[in-house]
């Protein structure tokens, strides 16, 4: 048995069309489009637009539903149940694939993410990511935690996680060993 997962704010209506479950299958649609609504109606898959209005929540949603679906499940059903996601948010795969795994549960990615089909980054991108990347850097020959840094420069923290990460993941910066909230870069020690 499936259970699919649509997030039609991200695929749109005619993604919808091309699923062609079998009886057995569950569909459910997450929009909050009228046009939406009627192919759900015509297809017979349920339509679930009681989320809020606002940025991903369509998406918190979908986790949600994903995540009490499994919970819901005995593990003999588990075993013979995949979850598919149709969707080509890249934040969203992530998390759903991260839920299946975590519960154990067969999914199915039945869309490429965004980040996955644009294989190319324009250059101006990452020369701004590596001077970002160097200022940080910079703010770390002395004793700082991450979210002071973060601040001072005024980036958002899904900007500046990102840039953390990869001088953690290239020894760049170290925690110190005092304070595990401190950081201090590597070379200066």
């Amino acid at each position: 048995m499936k259970f699919i997962f649509v997030d039609a704010e991200n695929v749109g209506s005619k993604e919808i069309e091309k699923i062609n479950p079998t009886i057995s299958d569950k569909v459910m649609v997450f929009s909050r489009s009228a046009a939406v609504k009627e192919v759900c109606e015509r297809k017979l898959f349920l339509y679930l637009s009681g989320y809020p209005v606002g940025s991903n929540q369509a998406d918190f949603y979908i986790i949600g539903n994903a995540v009490g679906l499994v919970a819901s499940l005995s593990e003999s059903q588990r075993e013979m149940s995949q979850f598919v996601l149709y969707s080509r948010d890249n934040s969203l795969v992530t998390a759903f694939r991260f839920q299946c795994q975590l519960h154990k549960v067969k999914y199915l990615i039945a869309l490429e993410p965004k980040a996955i089909v644009q294989k190319s980054q324009p250059p101006v991108v990452s020369k701004i990511e590596k001077s970002l990347e160097q200022t940080v850097l910079s703010h770390f020959n002395s004793e700082n935690t991450i979210e002071f840094i973060r601040k001072k420069l005024k980036r958002s923290k899904s900007e500046f996680t990102g840039v953390i990460n990869n001088l953690i993941k290239a020894k760049k910066i170290k925690r110190v060993s005092k304070n595990k909230k401190t950081w201090v870069c590597t070379s200066s020690r």
